[in-house]
């Protein structure tokens, strides 16, 4: 009998315990209202001449680490990584879309919370303390991998990618949307509305990275577009 309770025992413990970490799980799983969804990147990235979807999902990780100080200084850290980024960042769409959410308010947020968050950058710091970060990119001169993204400037097909954006007037409209009266008024409500710097005012009170957010700690307001 005491055998059969200790195994009923161990049973409930191992329910329990897995019960617990499905939780977690699911938990972890749930989408930060705070990152980005990257609509407007995928839209400009559909603006440029020749592009598909499947090649915007293969970018979307690299791109996120242009709204996270915290992935970059994880592809900082790794020389391979880096390159990977770099050969990403090295294309006429990518460019396109970068210059575009650049001037975006929706972006700015992002910038100013994630710059402005201590946990994060104390954690994207941590990167930059490693010692394994330095020999790695000592090394990285004598690993292969490292050139193997440079090798896309040997194909002909990459300059020609190049001279088909230039030669198409959308590359240019983050330089001609400024022309437009239009685009300066969503840009002025942004540095104008309070609330944009409220992530600065929250350095100032160290509780906010350790406790509930308070009432007035609120978020801008967002555009109708999600970037």
């Amino acid at each position: 009998m005491n055998k059969i309770k200790a195994i009923a025992a161990v049973v409930a413990v191992s329910l329990a315990l897995g019960l617990s970490l499905s939780t977690r799980a699911a938990e972890e799983q749930q989408v930060d209202p705070a990152e980005h969804k990257f609509e407007l990147a995928k839209q400009y990235y559909g603006d440029c001449s020749g592009a598909d979807d499947a090649r915007f999902e293969a970018i979307r990780p690299q791109l996120k680490a242009f709204t996270d100080m915290e992935v970059m200084a994880e592809y900082m850290a790794d020389p391979n990584k880096f390159m990977q980024l770099m050969a990403v960042v090295n294309d006429p769409h990518t460019i396109h879309v970068m210059t575009k959410c650049a001037s975006e308010p929706v972006m700015w947020d992002t910038w100013m919370r994630g710059m402005t968050d201590f946990n994060k950058m104390s954690r994207a710091m941590t990167h930059f303390m490693n010692p394994n970060m330095y020999f790695a990119w000592m090394m990285a001169p004598m690993n292969p991998a490292t050139y193997q993204p440079m090798m896309q400037m040997a194909d002909p097909a990459y300059y020609t990618r190049w001279m088909t954006a230039m030669s198409n007037p959308v590359f240019y409209q983050p330089m001609t949307s400024m022309m437009d009266p239009n685009w300066y008024t969503p840009r002025i409500n942004w540095m104008t509305n309070p609330q944009s710097m409220q992530p600065m005012f929250n350095m100032m009170n160290m509780g906010h990275y350790y406790g509930p957010a308070t009432a007035g700690a609120t978020a801008p307001q967002q555009p109708a577009e999600q970037q």
